[in-house]
């Protein structure tokens, strides 16, 4: 009889801790899609507050420099750059000095533009001019005819800064 009671209240605890850890798993990245209807697209992010390629890409071993760019306040720009995927990053080479909040997007003309999150399901990142951001395993934004993402960072302030891009 007594083990009877131990076996249950042992599966109990079980079920518990179960459905915790089931609980404790966030929301956000449980969704495919944000409230407004873009797309999210999870990559594994780095944030690099150093000068030059301390980081080194994944795939070919080199850094393909795809050019600069201004950033833009609203979706549908028309200054992105292609990429196929991968690994990605952008550098803001000028902007508030005081920093501001920076979000990497992939343009689709047909729908709501992607937005590139890291796999916690954040997409905004606080980034100071110099600051480089790193993202991995990013093909999954590569979309279209052409095989390619077309990605451009949109800033989280009124004016405009200017970013480096590479694949």
């Amino acid at each position: 009889m007594k083990n009877s009671i131990e076996m249950k209240v042992k599966r109990r605890r079980t079920l518990l801790l179960a459905l915790t850890l089931a609980l404790a798993l966030p929301f956000s990245t449980a969704s495919a899609s944000g409230k407004d209807g873009t797309a999210k697209i999870a990559a594994s992010v780095s944030v690099v507050r150093a000068n030059g390629d301390v980081v080194t890409p994944m795939g070919a071993g080199v850094w393909d420099y795809l050019g600069q760019r201004s950033t833009s306040s609203s979706e549908n720009p028309s200054n992105y750059v292609y990429s196929t995927g991968g690994d990605f990053k952008y550098k803001v080479v000028s902007g508030p000095g005081g920093g501001a909040w920076y979000q990497l997007r992939e343009y689709d003309p047909d729908n709501a533009d992607d937005i590139i999150t890291d796999p916690y399901g954040y997409s905004l990142f606080y980034l100071y001019p110099g600051d480089t951001l790193i993202y991995r395993g990013i093909s999954g934004a590569v979309d279209g005819d052409n095989k390619k993402a077309e990605f451009y960072v949109k800033e989280g302030f009124s004016g405009s800064a200017t970013v480096q891009y590479w694949d």
